[in-house]
């Protein structure tokens, strides 16, 4: 029986996580073999056949076909219907996409790693070993029918390859570390083939097998069996341009932000200028190691998840209420690095964790959903494992 892909470890294996973060995330592209029922508890024939039998889930923006390179417009497979919030949406009709299927088409299943348990298993272990938004699309296509053309992503991609056998090309990458971005934009098809660059690799992906590529690496895919299915899960992850975006509102603050530019008469001293621009230079510098914007941005990254609801009924109808287990623990910086400890040993805070767990030192006692609320930005996952690593340390206990 296969096992559940719920960390790191086990979605890279056989391959070990420094492995992959010393040689290849970022750099270059990996294909890593895995045994055939690797990923039998992501995804599946009859667990894709269910979720697409669930019409009322889908829309022509969910569930999308693609011919040959073309997307099929939605009104050649979808029928206007009364959605589950009583909206009216284009939804797909199960007969006409039967028919467009048994024609070659693609079938692009957009948004899914919140629909079974072993899609939400393996993203949110993508997630929580690299840290950052997990995104899944699944992909169904059929032998010698391509799906998309040449393109790259903005985003890294882990494709797990579930049945079939499926041809992936790779070719050079113009531009590391590309992003969401008009300058990055480019027209379909024509651009993209004159700015791909040669060709690098050609793999071959059977069921249980991974493939990595980085941000802005150029491939396609063609089909090489009969029936194949992937399910791509895209890592988007916190990057230098999320702290500019942060000291901007830092910088509102500060009266040198909110001085008017040095200029004579209407006309601007470049040397003046030049003087100002670096003041103001210097002063981003010196933001950037505010102890309050450093926690600020740990608690960003920390937080940069996808929410995934984790109730289990009926135990979690109920609002566990936790005590102090011990008045001893506290928190203290050591060397710049702030510590749980008892005066005799510490235990070094993650990024992100020291308000909350000085939230909980303040208090005889509280309440989850009080601790919930206090810190709704971190994602409910991380406040579970949180509350559990405090009881195991003895620093609180069930009430």
């Amino acid at each position: 029986m296969a096992k559940p892909i719920d960390n790191l470890e086990a979605l890279l294996a056989p391959m070990s996580v420094a492995e992959f973060l010393s040689e290849y995330r970022g750099r270059k592209p990996l294909h890593i073999k895995g045994a055939a029922d690797k990923f039998a508890d992501v995804m599946s024939w009859d667990a894709l056949s269910g979720l697409i039998n669930q019409t009322s889930i889908w829309s022509s923006a969910s569930l999308q076909l693609v011919m040959d390179g073309e997307r099929v417009p939605p009104g050649d497979y979808c029928t206007h219907a009364v959605g589950r919030d009583h909206s009216t949406l284009m939804m797909p009709d199960t007969d006409r996409v039967r028919k467009w299927l048994q024609q070659g088409a693609s079938l692009l299943l957009n948004d899914i790693d919140q629909l079974t348990p072993g899609i939400k298993s393996a993203a949110a272990a993508l997630e929580s070993g690299l840290g950052g938004k997990v995104q899944c699309n699944l992909y169904c296509s059929w032998k010698e029918h391509p799906g998309f053309g040449s393109h790259y992503d903005t985003h890294e991609v882990f494709a797990a390859h579930i049945a079939g056998e499926k041809t992936w090309r790779l070719y050079e990458r113009p531009t590391p570390d590309v992003i969401r971005h008009a300058r990055f934009k480019f027209d379909e098809g024509a651009d993209h083939e004159l700015r791909k660059g040669k060709l690098t690799d050609e793999v071959t992906l059977r069921p249980g097998d991974l493939l990595y590529i980085p941000r802005g690496w150029y491939h396609d895919a063609l089909a090489k069996s009969e029936a194949t299915i992937h399910v791509a899960m895209g890592l988007t992850c916190p990057i230098g341009l999320d702290l500019i975006g942060m000291l901007f509102e830092r910088a509102v603050i500060d009266p040198l932000f909110r001085s008017v530019v040095p200029q004579q008469a209407g006309s601007v001293d470049n040397a003046e200028l030049a003087t100002h621009l670096a003041a103001l230079g210097d002063r981003i510098a010196e933001f950037t190691r505010e102890p309050a914007v450093i926690d600020q941005f740990a608690a960003f990254a920390a937080a940069y998840r996808y929410p995934r609801g984790n109730v289990a009924l009926p135990g979690d109808a109920i609002d566990r209420r936790y005590q102090r287990a011990s008045s001893e623990i506290r928190l203290e910086q050591h060397k710049g690095a702030w510590l749980l400890t008892d005066g005799r040993q510490g235990a070094p805070i993650p990024d992100g964790m020291r308000e909350p767990i000085a939230w909980i030192l303040e208090r005889p006692d509280f309440a989850e959903g009080e601790f919930a609320e206090a810190f709704d930005g971190i994602p409910d996952g991380a406040r579970s494992k949180l509350l559990s690593d405090m009881q195991r340390m003895a620093v609180i206990a069930p009430a």
